[in-house]
This record gives structure tokens, sequence and C-alpha cells, in this order.
């Protein structure tokens, strides 16, 4: 079973350093492992290439109940593995490899160039892509040589370095752990629904936390310490973040919907059924036919109580008040059409008699006509109102 790492530095002598003091065997690939360094220095002034990036830091461990760390044939065999490994993951790259036995477990420690021996130009990517291709290709060589293959725990949320395991060994937390316990409080919240409200909640705790890509970068206010969700566990990831926000805020609209449906079908609030039915109202009828039943038994009509007025007794209420209001109106309308009509009858026929006479005097003699047939004029010179 072997375990896999990788991450990018900006010094590959750095990493030569490092990992050739303690090494116990040593070999390279595409170069002369006693003169990584100055290989490593050539390649790039040679392709022009120099950059921030030099090389990317690589580390394969390998189970102890397979391996011994203190036996030689063990470790020419796992370095073996590593090189198969690394020569199958980067084929055209710079690596130098390194075994170290201090530890339980025998691991291996690689320097890979950063550039292309075959096309000049630099690895593309980030350490997710290259994390998953290396851990896909030591699963296959692991069991070529019927080594056993690592299985990721489902249930790990957090992931922490050896020296975050030593500090909480000895009870002690970190500054990740600050990140984390603040980020839990937050979340416990359910009124935090949105990726702006997280912020402001957890800037109130001395948390800041802004959007990089596909990751959540926190950081403690007040220093340098920062680091991203993915290092952080699962539960603190962009992804697992936003879905919980996007699923609080889609359980609120639903919440928000039925307690509007209830309020509108509740008969104690509807108006619907408070109002009464209008006579010849054909919307009403229907409305109150699907509300009220049109029958009640002889237990119903019982056990109502006496002083609770039914709907049919509203009615016949408000149709004898409409009657009752409707006879004066009638009466007293009558009347003011009537003197209306007699105040404007002379007004009338004096000025149709002015119009006729006025007409006669400007029109000249002509032969009469023939007489025809006319409707008979009414006789104004009659009329009961006071003569002009």
């Amino acid at each position: 079973m072997a375990t896999t790492h990788i991450k990018r530095s900006t010094s590959s002598s750095r990493l030569v350093n490092y990992a050739e003091k303690r090494a116990v065997k040593k070999d390279g690939l595409n170069l002369d492992i006693q003169y990584a360094k100055s290989e490593f220095k050539q390649v790039r002034a040679v392709y022009g290439n120099p950059g921030k990036t030099q090389a990317y830091a690589s580390r394969i461990a390998f189970s102890p109940l397979e391996f011994n760390p203190k036996d030689p044939h063990d470790q020419t065999t796992v370095l073996a593995v590593a090189k198969e490994v690394y020569a199958k993951a980067y084929p055209h790259q710079q690596v130098a490899l390194y075994e170290h036995a201090d530890t339980d477990s025998l691991h291996v420690h690689a320097v890979i160039g950063a550039i292309n021996l075959e096309t000049g130009e630099k690895m593309h990517g980030n350490w997710h892509q290259y994390r998953d291709h290396l851990v896909h290709i030591t699963d296959q060589v692991c069991q070529e040589h019927g080594l056993m293959v690592t299985q990721p725990d489902p249930n790990r949320h957090e992931k922490r370095s050896m020296a975050e395991i030593k500090l909480r060994a000895q009870h002690q937390p970190t500054w990740k752990d600050q990140i984390r316990q603040a980020v839990d409080h937050t979340m416990q919240n359910p009124l935090i629904r949105d990726f702006q409200a997280f912020q402001d909640d957890l800037k109130q705790q001395a948390i800041k936390v802004w959007e990089r890509g596909k990751n959540l970068t926190y950081q403690l206010l007040g220093t340098n310490y920062k680091s991203r969700g993915t290092k952080l566990g699962i539960d603190y990831e962009k992804e697992m973040i936003f879905n919980e926000l996007a699923s609080r805020q889609t359980q609120s609209r639903t919440n928000q919907s039925e307690q509007r449906f209830n309020a509108t079908t509740d008969p104690a609030q509807s108006d619907s059924d408070r109002t009464p039915e209008l006579p010849g109202h054909s919307d009403s009828t229907t409305i109150h036919s699907q509300n009220v039943p049109r029958s009640t038994t002889s237990s119903d009509r019982t056990d109502r109580p006496t002083s609770q007025p039914t709907v049919s007794d509203d009615l016949k209420q408000l149709r004898q008040q409409q009657r009752q209001l409707a006879g004066p109106i009638k009466t007293d309308l009558t009347k003011r059409l009537r003197n209306v009509s007699k105040a404007d009858q002379p007004d009338q026929s004096g000025k149709s008699n002015r119009t006729q006479t006025d007409s006669n005097r400007a029109r000249p003699k002509q032969p009469a006509p023939q007489p025809t047939q006319r409707p008979s004029e009414p006789d104004h010179s009659r009329d009961d109102g006071p003569s002009r």
C-alpha cells in the first residue's frame, strides 16, 4: 500500500539538499543523480524558461506491513517501484529519487523538474490534477507488483499535517483548528443562507474568507496564517459550503410558499368564506357553493348555536334592507325627474317658436307646393308654462 503527495516548489536545489542528506539509496530519471542540481539548472538555461516554479516535490510512502525500512532488499524493491511509477507518470521530465528509512515506513522523495524535455514547456495544471494522475499510476504499478492499493477513507473530513497531528496528541490547538471551529460555528446558524452572510459572520470571529478559483481561502486576521479549504477538510471546501447555502435558500423559499398557501386556504382567514352570496351574482353563487355545504343533517342544525346567524338569515336581512332603501330612493328620484321635465318644456317650446318664426321671415316667397301628408304638430300655445 502506497500513499502519494506532490506540491510546487520555487527552488529545485533546496529540494535536492533536503532529500539527499538522509537518503539511504538514490536514483535518477533523465539525469545523472550525482549532478542533479547542476543538470536541473542547465535545462532551465537551455530552454530559456526559468520562471518562478523550478520543480515539484513529491513523495511515495509504503506500508510497514509490506516493507521493512531496515531491510536492504526491501529498500531496493521500494526504490525500483517508485522509479517505475515516476517513469510512467512523467516520462519526459527530469526526476531525482531519494529513499529515506528514518521513519516507520519506507518512503521515496522525488524532485520533478518543471520543464518538459521534448517541448520545452512547463507543467501546466494544478496540484489536484497532478496528485490524481500520480495516484492513478501508483495504484496500477502496485497492482502489477502484487502490493495493496490504498483505499481512501470516505469518512475523513479533515486533512492534517504531521505537525498538526503531533500538536493534537499534545492537546494543543493549531491555527487551522481555530478556522475550523469558526466555520463550524457559522454554519450552525440557520440564518446564514448566502456567501455574503457567511463572510460577515466569519469576519466577526477574526476570520477572512474569499473565493479563489475553485477553492475558498481562509485567513486569520492580523496574521499571515491562511489555508485553502481543501487543506482544512471536505466540510470546508467551496463546493460543500456553497451547496449547503443553496439548500438553505431553497428550503426558505419553500417554507414561505407554504405559509402563503396556508394563509389563503385557512377558513378563519379567508374572505370568500365571510362574504355572503349576493343575489344575481353568478360568481358569488359558485364560490359559496364550493365552500359551504348545500344541506345539513338534523344533528348539525340542532348542534349549531341559536345565537349565531346562518348565511341564509344574513341574506334575507340584506335583501330586506335593500328593498327598504330602494322604495324612498325611487320615489324621490321620480319627483325630481318630473320637476326637471316641467322646467325644461317652456324653454324648448319658446325656442322652437322663435326658430320657426325667424326661418319663415328669411325664406323668400315661392309657389306653394302641393300639400303632402305630414303628421300634425302639437299645439304649443296651450302649454302650461308661462309665455314670454
